[in-house]
């Protein structure tokens, strides 16, 4: 084994500070990636790490006396493979065994990295290169592999990842490339060598902070928005039926994929009263509660969408944030298109909305009514606004006929039911438009075998109901040794075959999914056997409560999707086949009591503050519309009206006043359950004005709530439809692509653009001095780029060997040049004259004597031009 020469000790130092180092950090950087990944790797970054740096060190050290490589690398190699198989001698029992060597095994193949990595930094020119290389390669590949765990909101939270892994290491990447060619081509390295290094470090971090701040600064709104997106629902962000918003509220996505993995979170959202009960009982009878449907299927990225172009949609969906309080909105053309004509009935439901969104509206299906309500004082610190809504139900839907319940009564009560839908014998009649909507499939060959596995599981019954019970049934089921066929679970992993279908996968190998999977698996195979049938999304109703009857509490991880069949006559109807999900029905039962109903508003009127009578507590208030007893008047002219404000709580922004701090002008509404309008019914066709000429003068107010001045809430309307604005991807990817080009044509043309700041600083040079300096620099670049290297020679030795190679007038600049600089004289007036004239004519002498296309090609290597700065100046 031969022993050459050793690294200078300050060259070991500067590779192990500026190299390895910064190398270490970003292996830190793709381990932790790695690990969030392959279960395999433990969750032991930090080991992991220490195990690359010892391996780097070592390896650093023992290569800087340069030893060859391959000698103590296969004795290391050697070495660590027999103790890895002596690990079975050692090890007690087969589990202790298996656990050892998965440990050992990552131990080795990290330090044997390390190892490399220290080698090639000491011994390789270019390695710099090799690992950039490598590093880039490690994150396309973790790229693919989290693509498939977190992959979402269409595939848009995949391009945050992608830069929020690979852009380190581009930054990295071009750090170590520059930085090892400086250390590299700097021959001193004493005390000066430290300084250079540092000052040139310094130069570079600048201009990349710069770069990126610049990069951030123009994509800030994007950015911001997509790091709002990324924050996404449920735990971590990462739960497919929710997304979470700026404000930390929840909203239901309006799109879903089947993918790999799936977030649980178990905070409460909401609570609601539904006023649904089995008949002449006490005996609550819950409802799920629906957002709205997916009725789109993407085969490419396997995403369900929602559709505004439904036929006949029964949808209703308003924003209650929108509506002013107590002033209901409804709609009764949805009854219509519910296709609801027998056993129907209207429920009043009241939701009390704590973490989910104020603006998302959900209710029994099918709803029409929404009022926006208050919440008792007491229960304002816990919940932050409310609604009450209508819906016209079917008397056959209920969450215990969506419940795959083992309970026998349940059964019972079931299959009363299932008798009532069997008189549904199939589809005559039925308006084809809606027919062939809600019965498409892809045209994908792959979805026949869901085809045939549908008819097979279906074969020998006729009616709709029964293949949607035998289709059940069957993700009930059990296999040859009497376990469940299918299983829930939030990791059902993704198929081993690249791109294959994960409805596929579910459907036909691995028979373990949440929600999404099996209510696209149920849609597919009714669809095919032509049974009209939409996914619906929404929240599973669990009833915990054994005292507060009628009473449900909403957890994140309830947020759930099921289908719907179309039933003639008796309108959609829901059907969960999601087999038992032990970890969603098992989300703390909620403490203390659910919040106090306020009693029924029997008028709100909007308008604006006249005047103010403290004394008296009257406020006269010029009345534009109002609600009376659930009926919207609007007022063609305002009616000026005294109210009552006794016994008023005056409020503003949520937030209780005094009656001195309303002002005229002052936006308001008036709100009172008093007995006296209880019994003063509305007389049919009854106008406002005739209505309000019959109310108690004063009119006796409980709550006046007052608004945001105009102005207030046009710019609180601003910010509400910016924080909405939905993200340009469009522009961030044009944004990206442009800042990556920018910055690869900045690379490409660094030597002209080094080249151009030298010509600059010699034209705007004042004095004689800076212009022979910069002179000297602007031309030793240029010969520097064309090949002829100073080296070691001095700089008169060098401007008299370019003089004998291309003819030029070098040496006669260069005495001056060294004489200016070294013995500190004047020069003479005609040294000063070619001093100043001299780069122009040098320059254009050496085009002369260097072909055009040897003089290109040389200005387009990068490595060449940041090998200049590693020369020390004279």
């Amino acid at each position: 084994m031969r022993i050459q020469r050793a690294t200078p000790v300050n060259e070991l130092l500067a590779k192990a500070i500026f190299l390895l180092l910064p190398t270490l950090l970003v292996c830190y950087f793709l381990l932790w990636n790695a690990n969030q990944y392959y279960v395999v790797l433990n969750n032991q970054t930090w080991q992991q790490t220490l195990y690359v740096a010892a391996g780097m060190g070592s390896a650093a050290l023992l290569y800087s006396f340069r030893f060859r490589f391959l000698p103590p690398f296969l004795i290391l190699a050697v070495v660590l493979y027999l103790v890895y198989k002596g690990i079975d001698a050692t090890a007690i029992g087969e589990f202790d065994t298996f656990f050892l060597s998965i440990r050992f095994r990552v131990f080795s193949i990290t330090f044997l990295a390390g190892w490399l990595i220290g080698w090639g930094f000491i011994r390789l020119r270019f390695f710099s290169i090799v690992i950039s290389a490598l590093f880039l390669s490690t994150c396309i590949l973790l790229i693919a592999k989290r693509s498939e765990l977190f992959f979402n909101d269409r595939g848009y939270d995949v391009l945050l990842q992608y830069g929020l892994i690979i852009g380190p290491v581009i930054i990295y990447s071009l750090y170590i490339v520059f930085t090892a060619e400086l250390i590299r081509n700097y021959k001193d390295k004493g005390q000066k060598f430290w300084w250079f290094i540092t000052r040139r470090l310094v130069l570079f971090a600048g201009l990349a902070v710069l770069l990126l701040s610049g990069v951030i600064y123009f994509n800030r709104g994007e950015i911001k928005e997509t790091i709002a997106e990324f924050g996404g629902g449920g735990e971590e962000g990462k739960n497919s039926m929710l997304k979470k918003n700026k404000d930390n509220t929840f909203d239901l996505q309006r799109y879903t994929q089947l993918r790999g993995s799936l977030g649980r979170s178990n905070e409460l959202l909401f609570a609601a009263h539904i006023d649904n009960f089995f008949p002449n009982s006490e005996i609550p009878n819950p409802l799920y509660l629906t957002a709205f449907y997916y009725s789109r299927f993407d085969t490419l990225t396997e995403t369900f969408e929602q559709d505004s172009l439904l036929p006949a949609s029964d949808l209703f969906e308003p924003d209650p944030s929108k509506l002013p309080l107590f002033f209901p909105k409804h709609d009764s053309s949805v009854l219509a298109y519910a296709l609801t004509e027998k056993l129907r009935r209207t429920v009043d439901i009241e939701v009390y909305k704590k973490q989910l969104s104020a603006s998302t509206f959900i209710a029994p299906s099918t709803s029409f009514f929404v009022q926006p309500i208050t919440i008792e004082k007491d229960f304002q610190g816990e919940f932050k606004s409310a609604y009450r809504a209508k819906s016209m139900i079917s008397e056959l839907n209920s969450a215990y006929f969506v419940y795959n319940a083992p309970d026998p009564q349940i059964q019972r009560f079931q299959e009363q039911r299932f008798e009532i839908l069997r008189k549904v014998k199939g589809y005559e009649g039925v308006d084809p438009r809606l027919m062939k909507y809600y019965t498409f499939m892809p045209s994908d060959a792959k979805f026949n075998r869901i085809r045939q596995l549908a008819v097979e599981v279906t074969k020998g019954k006729t009616t709709p109901v029964d293949k949607m019970l035998a289709i059940r049934d069957y993700f009930l089921s059990k296999d040859e040794n009497g376990e469940p066929l299918f299983s829930y679970t939030d990791n059902p992993g993704v198929p081993d075959i690249p791109d294959a279908s994960k409805l596929q996968y579910f459907l036909f190998e691995n028979h373990k999914g949440y929600c999404a999977y099996y209510a696209g698996a149920t849609l597919f195979m009714l669809r095919s056997l032509g049974i009209p049938s939409r996914i619906t999304v929404g929240f599973m109703t669990v009833d915990r409560s054994n005292k507060n009857k009628g009473w449900y509490w909403y957890y994140a991880d309830q947020a759930h999707a099921w289908v719907q069949l179309y039933f003639p006559g008796y309108g959609w109807l829901d059907f969960d086949t999601t087999v038992g999900n032990e970890e969603a029905q098992q989300s703390p039962a909620p403490d203390g009591t659910p919040p106090m109903q306020p009693p029924k508003a029997y008028l709100a009127g909007d308008g604006t503050v006249e005047t103010v009578d403290t004394a008296n507590r009257i406020i006269s208030l010029n009345l534009l519309r109002m609600v009376y007893h659930d009926r919207e008047y609007k007022l063609s002219t305002p009616v000026k009206v005294k109210l009552d404000m006794g016994i008023a709580v005056i409020t503003r922004d949520s937030i209780d006043v005094s009656i001195g701090d309303v002002r005229p002008g002052d936006s308001a509404t008036a709100v009172s359950y008093a007995e006296a309008f209880k019994n003063l019914m509305p007389q049919n066709n009854e106008q406002a004005e005739a209505l309000i000429k019959r109310f108690p003068d004063p009119e006796p107010i409980d709550e006046l709530h007052l608004k945001l001045t105009t102005k207030a809430k046009q710019q609180q309307q601003a910010q509400k439809e910016e924080r909405e604005k939905p993200t340009n991807w469009k522009a961030i990817l044009i944004g990206a692509g442009i800042s990556i080009g920018f910055t690869l044509l900045v690379f490409l043309f660094l030597p002209r653009l080094i080249y151009a700041y030298f010509r600059m600083r010699y034209r705007s040079a004042g004095s004689t001095g800076q212009k022979a300096y910069w002179s000297y620099r602007a031309s030793g670049f240029y010969l520097h780029q064309l090949g002829y290297f100073k080296g070691s020679r001095t700089a008169l030795q060098q401007a008299q060997w370019v003089d004998e190679q291309l003819h030029t007038n070098y040496t006669a600049f260069i005495l001056p040049y060294l004489k200016l600089k070294y013995a500190k004289q004047e020069l003479n007036a005609s040294e000063a004259a070619m001093v100043s004239r001299f780069l122009t004519g040098f320059i254009q002498k050496v085009k002369a004597a260097i072909p055009a296309g040897r003089r290109t090609k040389d200005f387009f290597r990068v490595f060449r031009a940041i090998a200049f700065f590693g020369t020390a100046e004279e």
